[in-house]
């Protein structure tokens, strides 16, 4: 059995989230001081024990968010423990799956960015002695749909939904159980997902699909996003997200 895969950046969206100045006396602006710091220390804490667990994932991120200069991770905790980010980072994901969106959307510094992409690969293909033999075999496939949050560059959290599925021909003849998976690091925010569904739609689009619906929480408001992908005999097809709740 051989395995492989083609990665395709389909768009990024950046959202910056800003705030007013507001001016602080002495006292109040070390107050903050400590606050920031005490935020940069729980982030480190936080993200080092579940690399300690095993979250290769986790890993990838303390290193990146420690290459950050010290304002850069102020910067850094003052946004990530903003209580709507979250939610705001959904709501961006659901902009950049609408067809017609712009490869990359900027606004102020583009701090958050909101990366997407998808993947495709064959697992399994029967081996064929022509052209006619090749067209009339099965061949299991697979394509996926992803979401990468990044903040100041620092992975933040993803969704990825992969459907599994084979093609005989032109044809979907047959679709196999799909996956969800994900990672998040954002303080007072929890992601889990429901149950994983598949199915092959009707024809004359005959693609594969795969999709599961996405709950979120952060400091008590909790929103919902399915997250779907589609494949046929191509690969990928199509993906999206969509927020409600």
């Amino acid at each position: 059995m051989r395995s492989f895969g083609v990665q395709r950046l389909v768009m990024s969206v950046g959202v910056v989230l800003t705030g007013l100045g507001v001016a602080m006396s002495p006292s109040a602006a070390q107050a903050a001081d400590g606050v920031t710091s005490a935020q940069i220390a729980a982030f480190e804490t936080a993200t080092a024990a579940q690399s300690d667990q095993g979250d290769v994932q986790a890993a990838q991120t303390l290193i990146q968010f420690e290459a950050l200069s010290d304002e850069e991770k102020e910067r850094f905790v003052k946004l990530i423990n903003d209580p709507y980010i979250y939610r705001q980072i959904f709501e961006a994901s659901e902009r950049a799956s609408e067809a017609g969106a712009q490869s990359r959307i900027a606004l102020a510094e583009g701090d958050v960015v909101v990366e997407v992409t998808s993947e495709e690969g064959v697992t399994e293909t029967p081996a064929a002695e022509d052209q006619v033999s090749a067209a009339a075999s099965t061949v299991t496939r697979w394509a996926s749909h992803t979401h990468t949050d990044k903040l100041l560059g620092v992975k933040i959290s993803a969704t990825k939904v992969t459907t599994n599925y084979q093609t005989k021909g032109k044809n979907t003849t047959k679709v196999l159980p799909g996956t969800a998976q994900s990672y998040e690091y954002i303080p007072g925010c929890s992601l889990s997902h429901g149950v994983v569904d598949e199915w092959i739609s009707a024809e004359p689009a005959d693609n594969a699909q795969t999709e599961t619906i996405w709950t979120a929480d952060c400091a008590g408001s909790s929103w919902d996003g399915r997250q779907r992908v589609w494949g046929d005999y191509r690969g990928y097809v199509g993906g999206y997200i969509k927020v409600f709740n």
